[in-house]
């Protein structure tokens, strides 16, 4: 799991992000992958043998659309990067205080206010957001 959660990004931020963001702020592309991400683990709160069968769904789904916002500027900041994505989804496979849900919900709902407050200025404008697949530069031949 600490390999396969951090694969996810390529889909996630790699091309969704970015198309995403060809069409909506950042903010919105940000909290609509974050709801089919949510909506992606739903299968396995019905799974007895995983971790997600004690955990509140709810909770969970709002915690995955919080956590899309607070990835989303990273990827822009850094020209679409995946690296601090992909260690971020590493981070919440492997967290640093494991089974606190859903109080770590609560937390990262107010840190993603003061997030989003802070970059306004970038998160509900689509100007400057990552709109390629493959960042300029970043793929051979350049």
């Amino acid at each position: 799991m600490l390999f396969l959660g951090p694969m996810e990004e390529f889909g996630w931020r790699g091309v969704a992000q970015p198309l995403l963001q060809r069409h909506m702020a950042p903010l919105w592309a940000g909290a609509l992958i974050g709801a089919t991400w949510g909506l992606w683990h739903l299968p396995a709160f019905f799974l007895s043998s995983t971790v997600f069968a004690d955990w509140n769904f709810l909770a969970f789904f709002v915690g995955n659309v919080v956590l899309a916002v607070l990835v989303t500027p990273l990827f822009n900041q850094t020209q679409g990067s995946l690296l601090w994505p992909m260690l971020f989804h590493w981070q919440l496979i492997n967290p640093f205080w494991p089974d606190a849900q859903p109080w770590d919900t609560a937390m990262l709902v107010a840190v993603a206010i003061i997030v989003v407050w802070w970059n306004c200025d970038t998160l509900f404008r689509r100007e400057g957001a990552v709109t390629e697949v493959i960042p300029a530069g970043q793929h051979s031949g350049d």
